[in-house]
């Protein structure tokens, strides 16, 4: 290796070192080495040798051209760059940080920590930590497009589904991924509200340059819950012109809503344009498995051991998936305080103090209104469900009733045994039981229980 080549990569170094980050440029330049430098007729070939294969596939990802750049300024004529491996042997006079035999792993985890506590992002809201089903499957899919190739395939994903489905969650993983290959990536995520906030602050006190610099510059954009900005003109305004600087960059945007561009109120119609321009998806309310494995990821993050029976049980008799981890929270508080291991005893005591999530006001249901629907739904009448008959025609649907007289009116055991025909409230504590248990095994028996209450809470529902 000639001095020529030292040469020319020290004064390499010298110009990447004013134009990189000092971050940038300590953790992924300055370990490189030169090897060799070939000259040839119509170009030069300069080998830089790199500590390891992670280092050298990052390098090659995100500084490979600007190197070639320099060198050719430098050189005054074309050069081609080869990435090699080179292990360095260690010298005693080495110093404690010297970067080239640091850990370039621990050196990425540390720039990925670093950067996700820059961006505001939730330790656990990444793609590991979310569950995957029919429900949400294709969002899923586009998020992880966009996440392995940022402002390629499909600069705007628009996530919309309701309250607690995970979309903030998705979206977040999204900027994980993207972090954790390139943690000096220039990311923003923020909700609405807070685009909002910051706008009002920027106007208020003449910093709107700095807030232009911030959104404008950013080559990922996370906006969670974008309706907010329906309706704000001077908000819409700013958004436009972010959105419009950070597409032709060709950054990344991923938006979410609670509902689809088209139906958010206030919103002009060149960003309704603009959002119904990318790739719309939504996603679902989590069946039955979904919510199971929610528990069950949710438990592990809590370090609580919770059984898979146990957790069909939640998953059957608690459909809200915010209310999943409430219900999880419950368990664990019981568990400390009883000292006793989770059982499904414990659960299902636990299951009928809290209730079952209902989406309307309770007090617009009636006895009537929820033995009625029962009755239609099975083709049986409402005086069988009050008589003795033990059918299972019979049986099944009396059973049922007495699961959402509990769930949905929350009537003591001892008032539902007696619009029942006066039984015992033991005998309405075992038919209760008996649904809550089945619900966790039984495809069809959700399929009744969620078909009755979404009649009974829907428009007909509300004045049968």
């Amino acid at each position: 290796m000639s001095m020529d080549s030292r040469q020319v990569w020290s004064s390499v170094l010298s110009e990447l070192e004013l134009s990189l980050s000092p971050g940038n440029f300590s953790t992924w330049v300055s370990p490189l080495r030169v090897v060799n430098l070939t000259s040839g007729q119509e170009k030069e070939l300069l080998t830089i040798g790199c500590p390891s294969v992670f280092h050298k596939n990052y390098v090659a990802d995100r500084f490979l051209g600007q190197i070639q750049q320099v060198a050719q300024k430098t050189l005054n004529k074309a050069c081609e760059i080869e990435l090699t491996i080179v292990q360095t042997k260690k010298e005693p006079a080495a110093t404690a940080d010297d970067l080239f035999s640091t850990d370039p792993s621990q050196l990425m985890a540390e720039a990925y920590s670093d950067a996700i506590a820059k961006a505001g992002l939730n330790l656990n809201l990444t793609f590991k930590n979310f569950a995957v089903s029919t429900s949400n499957e294709v969002a899923h899919a586009a998020a992880r497009t966009a996440a392995k190739n940022p402002g390629q395939t499909y600069q705007l994903v628009f996530i919309y589904g309701g309250v607690g489905v995970g979309k903030t969650h998705l979206m977040q993983a999204v900027g994980h991924e993207i972090l954790a290959h390139f943690p000096d990536s220039n990311l923003v995520y923020c909700t609405g509200e807070e685009f909002t906030n910051e706008i009002i602050e920027a106007i208020r006190n003449k910093t709107t340059p700095v807030f232009r610099q911030k959104y404008r510059k950013t080559r990922t954009l996370l906006l969670d819950d974008v309706q907010f900005i329906g309706g704000k003109n001077t908000v819409q305004e700013e958004f436009f012109h972010t959105f419009n600087a950070v597409i032709k960059e060709g950054g990344q945007v991923v938006l979410t809503s609670d509902r689809l561009p088209s139906e958010i109120e206030g919103l002009e119609d060149r960003l309704r344009s603009r959002f119904e321009g990318g790739l719309t998806v939504d996603i679902q309310q989590p069946g039955f498995e979904l919510r199971t494995a929610i528990l069950l990821i949710k438990a592990a993050q809590r370090r609580i051991e919770l059984p898979m029976r146990v957790a069909q049980v939640i998953a059957a008799n608690v459909e809200s998936t915010r209310k999943l981890e409430g219900v999880l929270l419950r368990l664990s508080g019981e568990l400390l305080t009883r000292k006793e291991p989770l059982t499904e005893e414990l659960a299902l005591a636990l299951l009928n103090k809290i209730n079952g999530e209902v989406t309307s006001p309770k007090q617009q249901l009636t006895v009537q209104k929820v033995l009625s629907r029962v009755a239609e739904h099975f083709q049986v009448k409402v005086i069988d469900l009050k008589g003795d008959r033990r059918l299972r025609s019979v049986a099944l649907p009396r059973q049922i009733s007495m699961y959402l007289l509990r769930k949905e009116l929350s009537l003591p055991l001892e008032e539902v045994g007696r619009v029942l025909g006066g039984r015992d409230h033991t005998t309405i504590m075992h038919g209760e039981d008996k649904i809550t248990k089945a619900l966790a095994v039984s495809e069809n028996l959700r399929l009744d229980v969620t078909t009755i209450r979404q009649q009974l809470y829907d428009a007909g529902g509300q004045n049968a």
